[in-house]
């Protein structure tokens, strides 16, 4: 479990630090939807303990991060 917290800080400063270093704000935002999935995906499987539950179930509680985010980054696309 202490590796997931771990994991989760990591994804939560990873952007920040890379603003903090002059990153591409485009490359920001790419970096932020790929974290958005990663912690969705650990928040479900530790916290929410979707681990061992059935695959629909488990692809439902997940699933909604994938389609915020494919949704963000098309409205960003086409912006």
């Amino acid at each position: 479990m202490l590796a997931v917290y771990i994991i989760l800080i990591i994804c939560t400063m990873t952007p920040v630090i890379a603003m903090q270093m002059g990153a591409d704000p485009l490359i920001l935002i790419w970096l932020v939807f790929a974290l958005v999935i990663v912690k969705a995906v650990l928040l479900v499987d530790h916290f929410m303990e979707m681990k061992h539950a059935p695959l629909g179930w488990r692809l439902a509680s997940q699933g909604w991060a994938i389609v915020v985010v494919a949704v963000l980054a098309g409205v960003h696309a086409a912006g």
